[in-house]
């Protein structure tokens, strides 16, 4: 329906996205998102990074062995069981304590989704909330080393939290301002690059940081993501405008094209009502919503606790675990950059619906993972190169869903309640994000090839979930309740318009 209203508007041709401020708003998106992750995954090697001294020979003042040390706490710190200021490595951590340490930030973006989405859509001023959080999170990062040397466990896992709300800040508000930057045409290519950066994250913080500690041990991670991140909000105050109106150095022609082609106001000074009971009661909307917390659970699941896999059942070196570990999010970041464009591609012929385009890409993205994880939980470990393979196939072909499927639906369907409703969509769909490491865990306390196959079966079943669930249920069309209804915002658009011409 979007597309049907647009095409009874005059057709402006497309400025080149070559130095354009639409490409330069979505390079600086991508970097926000690389960023983000990469100051909350690093945490893996930061351990691993501690670890790497031997400590059998570290006491504390009352001579207990730093090996050996117990606590009775949840969290144990090293500074009064075996902490040794004069090695790199001086902090250590039981398993729980890692394990809490490592799913903390899930627990502060969760906290926020909510609260940055409707931020987003209230008050639009999604600059100010992403510099806001890059900072914070960039500032808590350098603090870091000295919260774990000086204030303990308890304070540092309180960081993380802070940490993770930062990380919304940073990412919900992609969407609603790439609304304002991208048209129909260039939706699937612009808004796909803006989050490539989430896989190359994936990709690239696990060798980079790794090479960072062998130069400069593990305090050096927090410092080069800390400062990546306070850099970022730097060059944003100059290069990131929350709407074309407001830019001072866009041009007339993108100005023209951009306001030419949307609906929405793009110089927003009215409040906008929420229509909480439209969203909440919408089946399409809780469609979209179950889907991305079954797809999370899987997707999530499968990169997680791949080391682990490799580890327990396919018996490779440490180096060789590296390498594939990382492959499926390699290919992933691949595709990620293609099927954004193939999507625009198709959905521009208008042979079909927005609806029926996203449901096919849906369903290749969601039953072949499904199929390749089946497949996998029957082979047996001598066929780890074909184990390797299909794992690498089946997680990178859920790009079809997540690029062209089910999770741009809101931008059909509500384009001027993207925030929001994203943040409701993320507040349920992360929690896999917590509950995922303790249910595998749980199924594979010895790690056996048996246990593992379950585990595979589960992934399976997840994904057929998740595509049966948006196949019956979803739709991409606009819903009469998905633009604002005001007449101060039809008024300022309809202003734009004359100014720009």
């Amino acid at each position: 329906m979007t597309d049907e209203k647009e095409m009874d508007k005059p057709q402006i041709l497309a400025p080149s996205l070559f130095g354009s401020c639409r490409l330069t708003i979505t390079m600086m998106c991508l970097v926000a998102s690389f960023n983000s992750l990469l100051m909350t995954i690093n945490l893996g090697m930061v351990i691993v990074c501690m670890n790497k001294v031997d400590h059998s020979n570290s006491t504390s003042d009352s001579g207990t062995s730093g090996s050996n040390c117990t606590s009775d706490s949840e969290f144990q710190y090293q500074s009064t069981c075996g902490y040794n200021t004069t090695e790199e490595s001086d902090v250590r951590w039981d398993k729980n304590a890692q394990g809490m340490l490592l799913s903390a930030t899930y627990y502060g973006v969760v906290s926020m989704q909510l609260l940055t989405g409707w931020l987003c859509d209230k008050f639009g001023k999604m600059k100010a909330l992403m510099i806001g959080g890059s900072t914070v999170l960039g500032v808590v990062s350098v603090l870091s080393p000295l919260i774990i040397q000086y204030a303990g466990v308890p304070f540092f896992f309180a960081a993380r939290v802070v940490m993770g709300a930062c990380m919304c800040f940073m990412i919900s508000p992609v969407l609603p301002l790439l609304r304002r930057w991208t048209t129909s045409k260039e939706q699937g290519l612009l808004v796909g690059l803006a989050f490539a950066g989430v896989g190359l994250a994936n990709a690239a913080t696990y060798p980079m940081t790794g090479l960072i500690c062998e130069l400069s041990g593990w305090r050096s991670i927090f410092y080069f993501c800390g400062i990546c991140g306070i850099s970022w909000s730097v060059v944003a105050l100059f290069l990131i405008y929350d709407t074309p109106g407001r830019h001072p150095r866009v041009s007339v022609e993108e100005k023209q094209y951009l306001v030419s082609t949307q609906v929405q106001s793009l110089s927003k000074t009215t409040k906008t009502v929420i229509p909480w009971s439209k969203i909440l009661l919408s089946v399409p909307v809780w469609a979209v919503i179950t889907t991305n917390f079954f797809f999370f659970a899987a997707t999530k699941g499968t990169v997680i606790n791949l080391p682990l896999f490799v580890r327990d059942v396919l018996d490779f070196s440490v180096t060789e675990n590296g390498i594939f570990s990382a492959m499926p999010s390699v290919v992933a970041l691949l595709l990620h950059l293609v099927i954004g464009p193939l999507f625009d591609y198709v959905r521009a012929k208008k042979i079909f619906t927005v609806t029926v385009v996203r449901k096919t890409f849906h369903v290749i993205g969601t039953l072949i993972p499904a199929i390749m994880m089946f497949i996998v939980s029957q082979l047996p470990p001598e066929k780890k190169y074909i184990i390797i393979g299909l794992i690498t196939i089946g997680y990178a072909m859920f790009e079809f869903a997540w690029m062209g499927g089910f999770s741009f639906a809101f931008m059909d369907m509500a384009p001027d309640y993207v925030g929001i409703i994203q943040g409701i969509n993320n507040t349920i769909g992360l929690m896999p994000g917590f509950i995922m490491p303790v249910v595998i865990s749980n199924m594979t306390p010895e790690g056996t090839p048996e246990q593992w196959s379950y585990v595979f079966i589960m992934f399976g079943g997840l994904y057929t979930a998740a595509c049966l669930i948006f196949l019956i249920f979803g739709n991409s069309e606009l819903q009469s309740w998905g633009k604002a209804k005001d007449p101060g915002n039809i008024q300022i658009a309809k202003s734009l318009e004359t100014m720009v011409v």
